[in-house]
């Protein structure tokens, strides 16, 4: 009789405690799942965060209109041609030919003080393309940042920061660029083919 009681009483402690282990289990796997969410919330907000960062660099592509190397080649061929109309005189030259190398001139100084800050500029973009991608993948590849998902968040936006504050800094030399480029493409276009057509021609 005190054997069955006895068997009767383990049996019941196996169950209680097979009972504690599934509720352990059932709560361990709904723990993996909240994390898993909680994970997958932050790779959505870091993704976010990565296309922002994306859209000012496209915005900086957008206002370097002018080809760098179109502006190098205006840069050189144009001080040539007011290196060889310093030997002109100026009384082989009309009062308006006169007026149009001075603005050919003006065009020139633009050139020659912006193709180093422009230079500068496109790597400074492609050096941000190249970071903002490899930040990219690996927020995609969930392999961004150690520790738990707060601290990876962390490190995230500490890179983010960086890059933004790069980034702005770019946005503002690109505007620069842009704005001179424009303000003298026209004086380029309406004097670069007949000041350059006096040194083709001798007329000086």
């Amino acid at each position: 009789m005190l054997l069955r009681h006895e068997i009767v009483r383990l049996v019941s402690k196996v169950a209680k405690n097979l009972a504690f282990c599934g509720v352990f289990v059932i709560f361990f796997i709904s723990a993996c799942g909240q994390s898993g969410a909680e994970s997958a919330d932050k790779q959505t907000l870091m993704l976010q965060y990565s296309d922002s960062l994306w859209q000012e660099h496209k915005l900086v592509s957008s206002l370097f209109r002018y080809k760098l190397d179109v502006i190098k080649d205006r840069k050189v061929e144009m001080k040539a041609t007011l290196q060889q109309l310093k030997f002109a005189s100026s009384s082989s030259l009309s009062e308006e030919q006169q007026a149009q190398i001075v603005k050919y001139e003006a065009v020139y100084r633009v050139y020659r003080d912006i193709v180093e800050t422009y230079t500068n500029a496109v790597l400074r973009a492609e050096e941000l393309f190249y970071a903002i991608k490899g930040l990219e993948k690996q927020v995609k590849a969930g392999s961004y940042g150690t520790g738990s998902e707060t601290e990876k968040l962390a490190q995230f936006k500490k890179e983010f920061q960086s890059l933004k504050q790069k980034l702005d800094a770019l946005l503002v030399d690109a505007e620069f660029i842009d704005h001179q480029l424009s303000a003298v493409e026209p004086a380029y276009q309406s004097t670069a083919e007949k000041v350059e057509s006096l040194v083709e021609k001798k007329a000086l």
